[in-house]
């Protein structure tokens, strides 16, 4: 069995806090299925996120991206490509 756990908020931020560039790279299967990481948690952290820096008045980009499967390297590639901007 699978089970996905998103970390808290503060553990989080902390651990990025030296970047000023971020990607959320969330999947859209096991841990979509758990509600540990698929698009919907990835919006919710990066918007948690954006708030928790602001209020700071830190400046950091953050980007969000779901693929279909982290644990297949097709679908990593995916991750890999340049934004479009």
């Amino acid at each position: 069995m699978i089970v996905g756990e998103q970390k808290p908020i503060a553990e989080i931020k902390a651990s990025v806090a030296p970047y000023s560039r971020l990607l959320i790279l969330g999947c859209g299967t096991c841990v979509k299925t758990c509600f540990a990481g698929g698009e919907d948690e990835v919006a919710t952290l990066a918007s948690a996120l954006r708030l928790a820096f602001r209020k700071d008045g830190a400046s950091i980009r953050i980007d969000e991206l779901t693929i279909e499967r982290q644990c297949e390297d097709a679908f990593i590639k995916e991750a890999a490509l340049p934004p479009e901007r």
